[in-house]
């Protein structure tokens, strides 16, 4: 039943809401029944304290003792009929404890009631024995009230007790219309929370739903985004991590097979030239122009060898050792060994470094992979008779920025984001770079991560493509 987080939602917020109510119940009832146990008692205090009356005003008019009062029999029925309009009965008592007067069958006059300790207590307190049985001398607890009478011949102890309870009638008929309110109140509160929970616990359930079909490899599904809450953000994430699976899992299929591919052709060639040398079929005077062919497509199986093992590389926990050098010239050096390839389009060459070199702190052989690839990059897609700029430049924060733009074919918008994916191969790519694997920007992309630094692309049609990066300079600057 609880292995759902629904039913654990409902289950908790019923369980909260029923101890919160039954809680409120129960402060209410205890407060109704402590209030009508005071008011019985200031009922039966101002009994005591009218008798006291009565009996002081009989004795100042006759100049009788208290006893003589008592016993008159008008003051006697004043006294029944006080005990029977409150449904009480009236004792009083002398100061040691003994019965001068009292509308109780259970004690006669003259008789020890009280022991001296109580009669102390109460005179101390005259609430102290208020809900009692009066240190065991009251069959039972009942409600008291007491009141000092003070005549000519003494002092006296009234003591007016009550049988009956307070009235729990009201405290009774409150209790359960709150109990019935109560009902309602978590009826409607359970209905609330199951719906917020169904909405809440709904998305989750095609979210799994979802994940599961990704399991399987089907990464079309998707989870439908409604509202502006945490949970349409996280389906949200969760169908653009499910388009970043499917397009690595394209990325994957592509990568697979451009590789085997790279691996199969030269291996074919070479192999086939191999037996051809072996069993004749090639004459000894057309070995070396073979031989040439076989060595040119070993570079390309070590090419392609060593973009896998530095991907490998740079997903390895490995940090980067850093030390200073001369960004400005490994950047002319790098562009001076792909002067063939820019003589061979007939580009137009922009070196913008400044009058002083720059030196950085970085780690010198990835930042030339990343100078290199950045800029074959750039002679590659460039369009003949083209232009290629490189700007090096310093920039506030002491940081050095490469700028690297040439002219030709653009991104696309959509492939924008995408392209320091692994594996990932613009429709450009496609076209001007068949033997390409994908792995040039993300390698970028990985090194400058590995540094801290960010780098940024920018496509423009008929303006080409700009790609943008810093790295720290040296404490020396230049």
């Amino acid at each position: 039943m609880f292995r759902s987080v629904f039913s654990r939602i409902l289950t908790t917020f019923a369980v909260i809401l029923l101890v919160c109510i039954l809680l409120l119940v129960f402060i209410v009832a205890r407060a109704l029944y402590k209030e009508n146990e005071e008011k019985e008692i200031d009922v039966l205090e101002i009994t005591a304290s009218e008798i006291s009356f009565l009996l002081r005003d009989v004795q100042i008019r006759t100049e009788q003792s208290t006893q003589e009062v008592v016993e008159r029999p008008a003051v006697v029925a004043m006294l029944n009929s006080f005990a029977q309009n409150v449904d009480t009965y009236t004792v009083v008592l002398q100061m040691d404890g003994t019965v001068l007067f009292t509308v109780s069958e259970l004690w006669n006059p003259g008789e020890q009631m009280l022991s001296q300790e109580t009669v102390s207590a109460i005179l101390n307190d005259l609430r102290a024995y208020s809900i009692s049985d009066l240190d065991g001398v009251l069959p039972e607890q009942r409600y008291n009230a007491f009141e000092v009478l003070h005549n000519d011949d003494g002092d006296f102890l009234i003591l007016v007790s009550s049988r009956s309870g307070p009235n729990y009638d009201l405290a009774n008929s409150v209790t359960m219309l709150m109990v019935a309110v109560a009902i309602w109140i978590i009826f409607v509160a359970m209905l609330c929370v199951f719906l917020v929970s169904l909405k809440i616990t709904g998305p989750i359930k095609k979210i799994g739903d979802a994940a599961k079909e990704y399991a399987t490899g089907n990464f079309s599904a998707r989870v439908q985004i409604e509202g502006r809450d945490e949970i349409s953000e996280l389906a949200l994430t969760f169908n653009n991590m499910a388009d970043s699976l499917a397009r690595h899992a394209e990325s994957r299929k592509i990568f697979i097979s451009n590789v085997s591919h790279d691996l199969r052709t030269p291996m074919t060639t070479i192999g086939g030239f191999v037996d051809g040398m072996l069993d004749g079929t090639i004459p000894p005077e057309q070995q070396e122009r073979y031989l040439k062919v076989i060595s040119g497509e070993v570079r390309r199986l070590s090419r392609l060898v060593n973009a896998l093992m530095e991907v490998g590389r740079l997903q390895s926990s490995a940090e980067f050792e850093v030390s200073e050098f001369n960004l400005t010239e490994k950047a002319r050096l790098i562009l001076l060994s792909l002067i063939g390839k820019i003589q061979a389009k007939k580009l137009e060459i922009e070196f913008d470094a400044g009058e002083v070199d720059l030196f950085v702190l970085a780690n010198p052989d990835s930042i030339h992979q990343v100078l290199y690839n950045l800029l074959e990059n750039a002679v590659k897609f460039s369009n003949e008779g083209g232009r290629l700029d490189v700007q090096i430049s310093a920039i506030s924060g002491r940081k050095a920025q490469v700028r690297i733009h040439n002219t030709g074919a653009s991104i696309s918008a959509d492939e924008l984001p995408f392209v320091f994916e692994r594996f990932y191969k613009s429709d450009r790519s496609r076209g001007l770079d068949k033997n390409g694997m994908g792995l040039g920007l993300y390698i970028v992309k990985s090194v400058l991560d590995k540094h801290g630094e960010p780098i940024s692309v920018e496509s423009l049609p008929e303006e080409g493509t700009t790609f943008t990066f810093t790295l720290p300079l040296s404490p020396n600057g230049r």
